[in-house]
């Protein structure tokens, strides 16, 4: 999948367009591109199963917003959801990445 926008490698300095790419691990799933120029890799998400399911659920909820009232009780599920999701990338992004 290629963006139309433009990013700056901290590493050369050249601008590029990125194509983001997935790699697996057995159940974990790295979202990454690479500068076009020297090859520096940059992660954007890394997921596991359970995580993508979850995110999988919220993108459902979330869809159902489109312009109707929902009830108090399933907004209250779309906001744990997105909660409980960001918690877990984060700590699969610190469990599998030495950034730095």
């Amino acid at each position: 999948m290629k963006v139309n926008k433009k990013c700056r490698c901290d590493k050369c300095g050249c601008a590029f367009v990125p194509e983001a790419k997935i790699l697996r691990e057995g159940e974990i799933e790295y979202t990454y591109f690479n500068c076009d120029y020297c090859g520096k890799a940059y992660i954007v998400s890394v997921t596991d199963a359970e995580l993508r399911r979850s995110i999988r659920k919220y993108r459902t909820l979330s869809e159902k917003l489109n312009g109707k009232p929902l009830s108090e009780q399933t907004l209250r599920e779309i906001a744990e959801l997105k909660d409980g999701n960001t918690k877990r990338a984060a700590q699969l992004r610190r469990m599998y990445i030495r950034e730095g």
